[in-house]
């Protein structure tokens, strides 16, 4: 018996956005998890943000958490990046 399946994957660092056009050649779909590119993308470690992030709000460092509200410059930018290198690479028929 043949199973019909795709393959898909998790974009969460800034390489793997950078690298989708390699990647979408094996994968027939890609997710984002927005919560590790963004820590990855600013650099921010889990342990520590919840200590500054606040401050940087307040003092006007940040408009937004980055957590709440997707930052379309950087974040975004690397979501958009990824969409339009993939789109542009012949996807996988999964074997």
């Amino acid at each position: 018996m043949e199973i019909a399946y795709k393959v898909g994957t998790m974009i969460e660092i800034p390489r793997a956005a950078l690298l989708a056009d390699e990647i979408s050649a094996r994968a027939d779909f890609f997710s984002f998890g927005t919560n590790d590119l963004t820590q990855m993308t600013f650099g921010y470690s889990r342990d520590d943000v919840g200590k500054f992030l606040p401050s940087y709000i307040e003092k006007g460092i940040l408009k937004y958490d980055p957590f709440e509200v997707i930052d379309r410059k950087g974040v975004g930018k690397l979501v958009t990046m990824t969409v339009d290198a993939a789109r542009s690479t012949p996807t996988s028929t999964a074997p």
